[in-house]
């Protein structure tokens, strides 16, 4: 009887080690995968200078595209719309992320219909078009997709920045030679947004 004891708690004994074993190695393990997922992050940097992430521009200066594809910035910003701006970010534990840029149109009572305004998005280094505004069509703000971030703005560009990358971009938004002129001043406005996507 005294034998069966001694087994008894023997056992007791040595299946509360193991219970206490398994339940510290689970918890470092979630411990350790919890800190590992904090490591790991990443923030956008958008650089602009003074009020280049918000373009403005009224129907005094309809132009064709391949005037506005060679617009440049001039101290009267209101004929047309012009960007330049660098997309960077601060990463940690991770190589790449995807990123979006997107525009958000401003609301103004006599606003231009935006059927007729064109976007044309350029690597700032080389002036090259952007993926979705090749040589032959210029995209018109209506037209552009919906963006990913926010489902009231319109996405421009969408792309990868690998760690320690900078992205260089130029911004050309023009009103199009088809557009109606009448005395009625009309004006048209965005607000250009950049946020990391999964």
């Amino acid at each position: 009887m005294k034998k069966q004891h001694v087994n008894s708690t023997l056992i007791i004994f040595i299946s509360l080690v193991l219970l206490t074993i398994c339940i510290s190695v689970g918890c470092l393990f979630l411990y350790f995968s919890g800190n590992e997922s904090s490591l790991k992050n990443a923030t956008i940097v958008f650089s602009y200078s003074d009020d280049s992430s918000k373009l403005l521009m009224d129907n005094s200066m309809p132009v064709t595209d391949a005037i506005g594809k060679q617009l440049s910035f001039t101290p009267n910003q209101t004929k047309h719309g012009y960007s330049e701006f660098s997309i960077s970010s601060d990463m940690h534990g991770v190589d790449s992320i995807s990123y979006e840029i997107y525009a958000k149109n401003i609301g103004v009572s006599t606003e231009l219909d935006s059927s007729y305004v064109k976007l044309y998005l350029t690597d700032a280094d080389t002036d090259l078009p952007m993926e979705g505004f090749d040589d032959s069509v210029v995209p018109t703000y209506r037209s552009l997709k919906v963006a990913v971030s926010d489902p009231a703005a319109k996405k421009i560009y969408s792309g990868t920045l690998k760690k320690g990358q900078t992205h260089n971009f130029r911004l050309r938004m023009w009103l199009s030679d088809t557009y109606p002129i009448s005395t009625e001043v009309r004006n048209f406005g965005i607000l250009l947004y950049v946020k990391v996507i999964d």
